[in-house]
């Protein structure tokens, strides 16, 4: 194993010789295989080893074991151990994600924050082949596209810090093979058996599955899969780059010309849009066919301005043909919106509205009526708006929100066909919103995310309430 991961460092220069390395450790059988491979390369790599540990605080007691261990394994190494603790189920149900992905988000946000507090060079996860051969399944069951078949990447920039893979060329038995011939210890995590979760259905049920009654070898399949469509993605990417400068706009670079790029190819836009966003910073992890979808409409349509909303109070706007990426932030958010007092009573003349706010225990459900129906109240968790602003505007055409309790965003367009409100009454209903994202629609729901968790601890408890005066302030 060992003669495979200094392999693939050199081949793929993964690390180079003199730098510093966060290591990413649960206490799993690959993470300390990982931990234990990289201190037997590092005198001859002269690398610098930290160790970085998080408590997702799903496991109560036996999480904070694995932390003490884990401590201790980088004490015996001499390396300096960094511990980190999220809950990670909070998290999920604030921002209406699976915990697994909550879990993911936390993860890298933490490895990324601490990388550059201690000054690494780069993060070093435990990804293996077998992670390879599961990711590239459960993407396939998914529906992706030639970049997710291609599977996990060896080395990947995660908020401006290189993340490598050394062990993507290892097996999981080889992974077993090498701890025990060294008689190394391990955590085993409990949650890795749960088939509640998508990835241990595929692990536990699938994989084997395919590989008694259809192919003994479909994980090398799908490994050696995962390589050609890395490598076809790779050039699809070049060409793709070369129409992206053909189509941005020369006067400052940045924007995108929507009328030569809605001639070219339905897959060749999609491409072109991935690499558009992630050049204009937006998350790539949320990049997926629905938003590249939407935005290739945007391109085409015969309107000289549009919009696009898109997750986390990003947009994309087009103005007389050209696209432009548009970050969120309260400024731009609230040109076109009224500030609201939080807590404080604020008059929108605009959409002859009153809103009240405070900061009081209890939850408010919003009752089930019709979107635009006043008085309306609700409750929104304080944690979700943190130092931001609150907005209330009138709706936009293309305006998205992500419904609590339902799965995926929404078109107000549509919540407004289906609760059959008029079309004259939609330009004032009101809409509250935050950095861009929609928080609630009065007389519908909050977004997910927005819920509040704990009824005994203080939340925004806004009203909506029509004017009662024309001179009203």
């Amino acid at each position: 194993m060992l003669k495979k991961v200094l392999s693939a460092i050199r081949r793929h220069r993964l690390i180079v010789p003199g730098q510093h390395v966060l290591v990413a450790v649960s206490g799993g059988a690959d993470s300390m295989a990982l931990l234990e491979a990289l201190r037997m390369l590092s005198a001859g790599l002269r690398l610098k080893l930290t160790v970085a540990h998080l408590n997702h605080m799903i496991r109560g007691a036996a999480a904070d074991a694995d932390a003490v261990f884990v401590r201790n394994a980088a004490r015996r190494r001499r390396c300096r151990c960094i511990v980190g603790r999220v809950n990670v189920p909070a998290l999920a149900k604030r921002k209406g994600l699976s915990v697994e992905m909550a879990a993911r988000e936390a993860r890298y946000e933490f490895l990324c924050r601490e990388a550059r507090r201690a000054g690494a060079h780069v993060i070093a996860t435990a990804h293996h082949a077998d992670d390879q051969a599961e990711t590239v399944l459960i993407h396939f069951l998914r529906g992706a596209g030639t970049r997710g078949l291609s599977g996990i990447p060896r080395a990947a920039l995660h908020e401006g810090v290189p993340v490598v893979r050394p062990l993507l060329d290892v097996r999981r038995e080889e992974i077993v093979r090498f701890l025990n011939r060294r008689r190394l210890k391990w955590r085993d995590d409990s949650t890795n058996d749960n088939v509640a979760h998508l990835r241990n259905r595929v692990r536990h049920e699938l994989l084997p599955w395919l590989e008694k009654n259809f192919n003994p070898a479909i994980r090398q399949v799908l490994i050696r899969m995962s390589d050609i469509f890395r490598e076809e993605d790779r050039w699809l990417d070049a060409a793709a780059l070369e129409t992206l400068q053909l189509h941005t706009d020369p006067v400052d670079g940045l924007g995108l010309m929507a009328k030569g790029l809605a001639a070219e190819s339905p897959a060749m836009r999609r491409r072109v849009i991935r690499l558009w966003l992630a050049r204009g910073s937006f998350p790539p992890e949320r990049i997926d066919f629905d938003t590249t979808e939407r935005i290739g409409a945007l391109l085409r349509t015969r309107k000289g301005t549009g919009a696009v909303s898109l997750p986390g109070g990003w947009s994309v706007r087009r103005w007389y043909g050209i696209m432009n990426v548009v970050r969120p932030g309260p400024l731009r958010t609230c040109a076109d919106a009224t500030r609201l007092a939080v807590p404080g009573t604020t008059s929108v003349p605009s959409l002859k509205v009153r809103v009240m706010t405070a900061k009081a225990v209890g939850i408010v459900r919003p009752g089930r009526s019709r979107p635009g129906d006043l008085p309306a109240s609700a409750s929104l968790s304080p944690d979700a708006l943190g130092k931001r602003q609150l907005c209330v505007r009138a709706w936009r055409p293309g305006d998205r929100m992500r419904p609590f309790g339902m799965a995926g965003s929404r078109k107000l367009q549509d919540i407004f066909t289906d609760a059959r409100v008029p079309r004259d009454r939609r330009s004032r209903v009101p809409v509250f919103e935050c950095e861009g994202e929609i928080v609630w629609i009065p007389g519908y729901r909050i977004a997910r995310g927005w819920e509040v968790l704990d009824a005994a601890r203080p939340a925004i408890q806004i009203t909506c309430r029509k004017r009662t005066s024309n001179i009203e302030r």
